[in-house]
């Protein structure tokens, strides 16, 4: 099933707390970077920013859900 919209996710790095639960809930989505902060994999870096679009934001709200850091933002 693919969604009309694209929905977009950003990533905040300063705010990351590196706890490694959005690893823990996709880590083909997400890994660490050299500076052991969260990563999303395939996303453009502006500064600290992560930005990436996609259609299906599943995976992606959960790990904003579990964030200890709250860095990660949806989008829709």
């Amino acid at each position: 099933r693919r969604f009309e919209n694209m929905v977009e996710i950003v990533l905040d790095r300063d705010e990351c707390t590196s706890c490694g639960n959005c690893v823990e809930v996709d880590d083909s989505l997400f890994t660490f970077d050299s500076d052991d902060k969260a990563t999303m994999i395939g996303s453009e870096r502006d500064d600290g920013m992560e930005e990436i679009e996609v259609d299906d934001p599943t995976k992606y709200q959960e790990a904003a859900d579990k964030c200890k850091g709250e860095c990660i933002e949806v989008y829709d």
